[in-house]
């Protein structure tokens, strides 16, 4: 990750001692929440050096897919969603009032009844990249595993 200095100070305004599960995920989440452009460059730099102990990383292979679906069913996503939202609402102040919204919509739905699960999601805007992991989201909705 590259970023201006905009963005390093309110990283370290946040603390060194997130408890997240992606620093580079909670980062994204943190910085256009607060109105922040995030530009993706496809074309690497550097090596990305993936170990066998990667929670995340190269998740595009069958092997890594299952992985995460019996991570769903775990409820480590649960507990991964659990430790952003702790960490967002630490620096709420900072959100704008559009993503202060999703926040809660996202928040309010996990503990609702399957309906008002399924509606606060959709309420949030929440969607994955990949039509594998927008039924992903919607098992773990069904599931409440969110």
């Amino acid at each position: 990750m590259v970023f201006n200095q905009a963005a390093r100070e309110l990283l370290r305004e946040a603390g060194a001692d997130l408890n997240v599960p992606s620093h580079d995920w909670w980062a994204y989440q943190l910085i256009t929440g607060v109105g922040g452009v995030v530009c993706y460059d496809p074309e690497p730099k550097m090596q990305y050096r993936q170990h066998d102990e990667n929670l995340i990383g190269s998740n595009s292979s069958w092997t890594a897919r299952l992985t995460r679906l019996r991570m769903v069913f775990q409820g480590r996503f649960y507990e991964w969603n659990e430790q952003n939202i702790q960490a967002l609402e630490a620096m709420q102040h900072r959100l704008c009032k559009e993503h202060q919204v999703t926040l809660a919509h996202f928040k309010g739905a996990r503990g609702q009844t399957l309906f008002r699960r399924l509606l606060g999601i959709r309420l949030a805007g929440l969607y994955r990249q990949t039509f594998l992991g927008n039924l992903g989201l919607i098992l773990a909705a069904l599931l409440k595993k969110i």
